[in-house]
């Protein structure tokens, strides 16, 4: 829920206002008493989902969610040692060890959503996934041993061009060569998005394409589009969505 509703806002906030508004509240309606989230409504918190329903909360009023805000900071700076960018993503790229395939996401909605700092230096701290590697034939990727599973290549093209086009050190070799992979990276994007719009039918894969994409100034591309009608199709009647859609 935390990750459709951003996603919505970083796309066109006041044209998704009602979807982003109920979900919000639902995230403040199942807060745990400390402060922090967890997987689903009964699960105890853990730092990934905390992080990504504090940067949720980025984008929503303070007089209204303040206090659910500095709670949610709180349950942070315990785990963290302190709510210092350096210390956020340190502790969330602890979680997983040297796979990115959910640090890289997580990192990335939080400097998007200002938690990692407010200016240019937030990105620092994202990994810049190889995107331009998809151009290459599927058969060849496990000589470059990439970082993330085969599955989460929408997410790799995705974060890895919002990256990219924030990155301070395009005009290198290898800043030149993402220039070049861009247009045929998106081509292989669309070719993955399934007719619905939703990448593995689910909420979370789908919403770190749409922001991502949004972020990197695509915010009108047809990935992203189809993406919204996935999540729009998908939204719960009290206002959360689900992880994926009924198969």
């Amino acid at each position: 829920t935390s990750l459709a509703v951003f996603a919505l806002a970083r796309v066109d906030r006041p044209r998704y206002s009602s979807n982003i508004e109920r979900g919000l509240r639902w995230l403040a309606d199942n807060v745990n008493a400390d402060g922090g989230w967890g997987d689903t409504p009964d699960s105890v918190s853990n730092m990934s989902t905390t992080a990504l329903c504090w940067s949720a909360f980025s984008i929503a009023d303070p007089a209204v969610y303040g206090k659910i805000t500095g709670n949610a900071g709180r349950w942070l700076k315990t785990r963290s040692g302190s709510l210092d960018p350096a210390d956020i993503s340190a502790a969330i790229r602890n979680s997983y060890g040297e796979d990115r395939t959910f640090s890289a996401p997580i990192l990335a909605m939080c400097a998007l959503a200002g938690r990692l700092g407010a200016d240019g230096s937030a990105w620092q701290f994202v990994p810049q996934l190889p995107f331009e590697l998809v151009v290459l034939p599927r058969k060849l990727f496990r000589l470059f041993r990439l970082s993330v599973v085969s599955y989460a290549l929408p997410a790799l093209i995705a974060i890895g061009l919002l990256r990219f086009t924030k990155s301070n050190n395009r005009l290198s070799f290898p800043g030149m060569l993402r220039k070049l992979c861009t247009g045929k990276s998106l081509e292989i994007l669309a070719k993955l998005q399934p007719v619905n719009g939703g990448f593995l039918e689910a909420t979370p894969l789908t919403s770190f394409v749409i922001m991502s994409l949004a972020g990197a100034g695509y915010s009108r591309h047809a990935v992203v589009e189809k993406g919204i009608g996935f999540l729009l199709a998908g939204v719960r009647d009290d206002g959360s969505w689900p992880i994926d859609t009924n198969l």
